[in-house]
């Protein structure tokens, strides 16, 4: 069988079980819409403030949430910002309600363990936060050229580049590594937790299901019929091999050693890269499964990291 046909079918098994959820409650599209009205219940103690904005791009409205210091209101102070991108399936919502990070933060900060910083969280639907290969549907573009200059020219963010970082999980976690590898000069730092890494799909270890809706939403983004030059493109482990552009980007991963969909292997490999360049960088495997029962635990480790780098640690 050609190598080139391999790589797509065993890339259509890949993620095919991931989008199971979306199998049950409609097809990708409608997904989409689904996830915008979807609300989660939010927990005792949060002070996430959720949001919307009118996308030009998309020609749509947006949510999304922002986490402020306690001290915002009550200060002048321009504060570092993370920007964080949910996985498939998820909303702007889930940082806080599935992951806790909000009222970990606020234990952190408490505790002296790091300072105060922003977070931002835009929906992102099932994109993969890449602009389509068509042209139609610009999310990538969304991130940067709209939302991120929203939330800097509407709080006070100290919008340098050290004071700047990306993070994300599963689908965002892809997404955060993705962007800023492309945008190294924008941001100072980028942490992900069980990122969607694959690099050769012969070895991921997740038989598939649902191929038929898994083709229909990885070829409406990328092309997959054509060809794989548009995935290989926007793929993290082809950009992070140009080290050499980085200008000492910060980079932090991990991933759970018992990951369903394998991207154990793709966190080895872009460990492997950057271990063979000699570039400074963190990758962990844990113990653990895919999905926020695992990051919750480990979500301290990326805060403390984004801290450090905000203080050029």
């Amino acid at each position: 069988m050609p190598r080139r046909l391999l790589r797509l079918l065993v890339l259509s098994a890949l993620l095919a079980c991931t989008l199971e959820l979306i199998a049950q409650r409609g097809a990708p599209g409608q997904q989409g819409q689904q996830g915008q009205q979807q609300r989660d219940a939010i927990p005792p103690g949060s002070r996430v403030e959720y949001k919307t904005f009118q996308s030009k791009l998309l020609a749509r409205e947006l949510r999304y949430a922002i986490y402020l210091p306690k001290s915002y209101a009550a200060s002048n102070t321009r504060y570092p910002i993370v920007y964080f991108l949910h996985g498939l399936q998820e909303n702007e919502m889930r940082w806080s309600t599935r992951g806790r990070a909000d009222l970990m933060l606020d234990s952190m900060v408490s505790e002296g363990r790091i300072g105060e910083f922003i977070v931002a969280i835009p929906f992102g639907a099932t994109s993969f936060y890449t602009n389509t290969r068509d042209g139609s549907e610009p999310w990538e573009d969304m991130v940067i050229k709209e939302f991120i200059p929203l939330i800097e020219t509407s709080y006070r963010v100290n919008n340098t580049r050290q004071n700047r970082g990306i993070s994300g999980i599963s689908m965002g976690g892809y997404g955060a590594l993705k962007i800023a590898l492309k945008n190294p000069d924008m941001f100072g730092a980028v942490s992900a937790h069980s990122p969607a890494l694959i690099e050769d799909f012969s070895t991921t270890n997740v038989a598939g299901r649902r191929l038929q809706m898994f083709e229909a939403l990885f070829d409406r983004i990328y092309g997959m019929k054509q060809d794989l030059a548009y995935w290989d493109q926007n793929n993290p482990l082809t950009l992070i091999r140009n080290t050499g552009r980085l200008n000492g980007l910060k980079i932090y991963v991990d991933c759970g050693t018992e990951d369903e969909y394998g991207f154990y292997l793709g966190a080895k490999t872009l460990d492997d890269i950057l271990t063979k360049a000699s570039y400074a960088h963190e990758v962990h495997l844990y113990p653990g499964n895919h999905g926020w029962d695992y990051a919750a635990r480990h979500v301290p480790e990326s805060l403390q990291f984004h801290w450090r780098a905000f203080r050029g640690l």
